[in-house]
C-alpha cells in the first residue's frame, strides 16, 4: 500500500513522450477530416439517417449542430483548429477538454468509424487529469514548477486506466486471434490483405504473396503479429524501463500495417495509446528538479560581511 502510494506521488505525467502522444492522435484525425469528404465520412445508408448521426447522445456532437453543407463546413474547420493547437502541443491545460469533445464529436457522428475513433475518444478522455494540472505554454518543454500531490494521484490513476485499456485492447486481439485456425496456421494475413474493404491493393496483394516473398512473408506476418501484440501487453504491464520497449513495438506492429492495409489514421492512434501508457518519469514531489552544480556551490560559500574586520590591528 505505502509502495503504490509513493509512486502515486512521484508520478510526473508532463514527459515528452506523453506531448507526442497527444500531438500524434490529433494529427490521426486531423488525416481523417483532411482527406475525407462530407459524403465519405457521411455515406447514405439503407434505414439510416441522412448526414451525421444524431441520434441518442450523438445529439451532443459539434457535427450534429448543423447538418446543411455549411454547418458541416463549420463544423470541419473548428474540428481542425482544435486539433492543430492540441498537435502543436500549445497550453495542454486548456486544450485537453476541446480535444476530448472534437474527436468525441467525429466518432459519435461518422456511419462507419474504423475502430480508431473508438479508442481515440476515450484515450483523450483519459488524458485529461494529466493534463489539466499541466501549466507549461508547450507541452514539449520541460516542467518549471512541481505538481500538486493530490494532482499527481489524480493522474496516476488515469494513467493505470490508460495502460489497462491497452491491455484489454491487445489482449482481445491475441485471444481471438490464436482461437481461429487460419492465425494458428500461419495463413491469415492472406486473407487479410485479399479483404475487399481492407485489403491491400491488388498490386501490393500480388507483390507480397510472390517473387522473394513467396512462401514465408505471409506465416511470418501473421505470427509476427500475434507475438508483436503480446509483447506490447507484456512491456505495458511491466515496470517503467520495461515499458519503454513498447512504443518501438508499436511503430513496428502499426507501421506495418499502415504499409500493407493503409489504415494510416487507426495505425496512428494505436501507436498514440501506447506511447501514452508507456509514459512515466517519477521524481520527488517536492525537489522536481535538483539546482545545478553550480548554483549549490554558490549558495555553500560564505557571504561578504558588509562590515569587514581589519585583521592588522
Amino acid at each position: 500500500m505505502r509502495t503504490a502510494v509513493a509512486r502515486a506521488l512521484a508520478f510526473e505525467p508532463r514527459t515528452l513522450t506523453l506531448g507526442a502522444a497527444r500531438s500524434l492522435i490529433a494529427l490521426a484525425e486531423l488525416s481523417v477530416l483532411a482527406f475525407t469528404s462530407d459524403t465519405d465520412l457521411f455515406p447514405a445508408v439503407p434505414n439510416g439517417p441522412t448526414g451525421p448521426r444524431c441520434d441518442g447522445l450523438r445529439v451532443l456532437s459539434l457535427w450534429c449542430v448543423s447538418s446543411s453543407p455549411a454547418g458541416l463546413t463549420v463544423s470541419r474547420i473548428l474540428t481542425m483548429a482544435v486539433l492543430v493547437l492540441a498537435a502543436s502541443g500549445y497550453r495542454p491545460r486548456w486544450t485537453c477538454i476541446p480535444h476530448w469533445y472534437v474527436t468525441f464529436s467525429l466518432a459519435a457522428a461518422i456511419h462507419v468509424p474504423n475502430g480508431g475513433e473508438n479508442v481515440a475518444k476515450i484515450l483523450t478522455l483519459l488524458l485529461i487529469p494529466l493534463c489539466l494540472a499541466d501549466d507549461r505554454i508547450w507541452h514539449w518543454r520541460r516542467p518549471a514548477t512541481p505538481l500538486p500531490a493530490w494532482w499527481r494521484g489524480n493522474a496516476y490513476v488515469a494513467h493505470l486506466v490508460i495502460r489497462l485499456q491497452v491491455v484489454i485492447v491487445y489482449g482481445q486481439a491475441v485471444w481471438l486471434k490464436i482461437v481461429e485456425p487460419e492465425w494458428r496456421a500461419g495463413s491469415a494475413m492472406h486473407y487479410i490483405i485479399q479483404d475487399a474493404y481492407f485489403g491491400s491493393t491488388p498490386e501490393l496483394a500480388s507483390f507480397l504473396e510472390t517473387g522473394v516473398f513467396a512462401g514465408w512473408l505471409i506465416p511470418v506476418a501473421t505470427w509476427g503479429t500475434v507475438i508483436l501484440e503480446t509483447a506490447i501487453v507484456v512491456c505495458v504491464i511491466g515496470n517503467p524501463k520495461i515499458r519503454r520497449a513498447a512504443p518501438p513495438l508499436a511503430v513496428v506492429l502499426h507501421g506495418g500495417i499502415i504499409i500493407a492495409l493503409g489504415l494510416v489514421s487507426f495505425g496512428l492512434v494505436m501507436i498514440s495509446l501506447v506511447a501514452a501508457a508507456s509514459s512515466y518519469r517519477a521524481e520527488t514531489p517536492l525537489c522536481p528538479k535538483w539546482p545545478r552544480r553550480s548554483a549549490r556551490r554558490s549558495r555553500a560559500r560564505p557571504a561578504a560581511s558588509a562590515d569587514p574586520v581589519d585583521h592588522t590591528r
